[in-house]
């Protein structure tokens, strides 16, 4: 504002002397600067009050969904109504916060002159994974010479969701050929004459692909098939998010239990396996088993979205929790705290008749003795327990045993 107010007071000042000089010195040579600099005074004038009007402010993405470390490409869109040339303009593209201290905000200079659409690009690099908001853009602007200088914040939204990175396993316990829990046939299985078990009367709302036909043909009216239960793999992640446990740890390894957890809902999508995702942030995220491409970025969508903010205890909601899943399925804990209260609850639970498997991720080399005494205890009351370093993520490759 006194850059504004002093560059206005310089131009007054200058009509002001150049009238003093002509009227004192006269001659054609001092009025032709005066009424120059009216002139340049006009000019003034119509580009302070026509620097923003008609203005349009475009904000293109190339991709809204992408993975942890890859690039995305910004467009921004100049278009204005009015072609006389305002000067010069200063793009500002403020960063999510998340990202305020890692890049610097993107800056561009660009002269329009008489063109009614600017566009240029940028680069936002190695996005790590998360939800980010890209609010408004800044664009301050002013005339060629320096005395005046606008600025205006134009209201944009675009959203970006970055999905971890997950590594591909080559095995899990979990998929041992022991089925947990029972489905009933899925909709490929539907013609599948081996999982036909008896025909009954046709209902509202069967599918055409349902209808046996040859039972149909005996006058007896539209009869549909039913189908055998099929044994299937269920597995429910439980992602520890409880702030106290991450704290005065590194940021990595909160990233690395996410990137276990999408790890093994990679494998058992790629297996047909059922899999659901619970946590609790600030509101509780409950999404049950199932298995298709949607159920895929549905919980992918979490994992990108999840962070270690969690304010309730963990060992009580996933005493909650687990009283809610059925019988049969797989209870899978990711978490990187191993106190006495987990400990107990997870063995009770195994002693339950539930199918318990603990992952602890942890970021020093080497576990300590109340570590390894607290595994050995999950795994002597039937719990299958892994430890995960932050560090060795080869162990990877294959998850499960004790």
């Amino acid at each position: 504002m006194k850059e504004l107010i002093s560059g206005k007071s310089k131009a007054l000042v200058l009509i002001a002397i150049t009238y003093a000089f002509a009227k004192f010195q006269g001659g054609f040579a001092s009025w032709f600067l005066f009424y120059s600099c009216l002139v340049f005074l006009a000019y003034e004038v119509l580009a302070f009050s026509l620097m923003f009007t008609g203005l349009e402010v475009e904000r293109e993405i190339d991709r809204s969904r992408l993975q942890e470390g890859e690039d995305v490409i910004v467009t921004v869109r100049l278009k204005r109504r009015i072609w006389f040339p305002l000067g010069w303009n200063m793009v500002i593209e403020p960063l999510p916060e998340r990202l305020a201290g890692v890049y610097e905000p993107h800056r561009q200079l660009v002269f329009p002159w008489f063109k009614r659409s600017v566009e240029f690009r940028y680069v936002i690099p190695g996005l790590p994974r998360g939800y980010y908001h890209l609010e408004a853009c800044v664009i301050s602007g002013g005339d060629f010479f320096g005395f005046i200088e606008r600025r205006r914040t134009f209201p944009l939204s675009n959203d970006l969701l970055v999905y971890p990175r997950y590594r591909e396993l080559n095995s899990w316990s979990l998929g041992d050929g022991n089925f947990s829990g029972t489905i009933h046939v899925s909709h490929r299985y539907s013609d599948d004459v081996a999982a036909v078990r008896g025909v009954r009367d046709y209902q509202r709302g069967d599918r055409m692909s349902q209808i046996h036909w040859r039972a149909s043909a005996r006058g007896t009216g539209l009869k549909t098939k039913e189908f055998e239960h099929q044994a299937m793999n269920q597995v429910v992640f439980f992602l520890d998010v409880e702030k106290e446990h991450y704290q005065n740890k590194p940021f990595q390894l909160f990233e690395t239990a996410v990137k276990l957890t999408a790890s093994l809902t990679a494998y058992a999508n790629r297996n047909q396996y059922h899999y659901g995702l619970v946590y609790k942030q600030k509101d509780r995220v409950a999404i049950p088993p199932a298995c298709s491409p949607t159920h895929f970025f549905r919980v992918f969508d979490q994992l990108a979205r999840v962070m270690p903010e969690g304010t309730d205890s963990f060992v009580r909601i996933l005493r909650r929790e687990a009283l809610e899943q059925p019988p049969g399925v797989t209870l899978t804990v990711i978490t990187a705290c191993l106190d006495k209260e987990l400990v107990d609850l997870l063995t009770r639970l195994s002693h339950r008749g539930r199918r318990v498997q603990l992952l602890y991720v942890h970021d020093d080399p080497l576990l300590s003795l109340d570590e390894k005494q607290a595994l050995r205890l999950l795994a002597s009351g039937r719990v299958t327990c892994k430890a995960v370093p932050m560090s060795d993520v080869e162990e990877w490759k294959r998850i499960g045993g004790a």
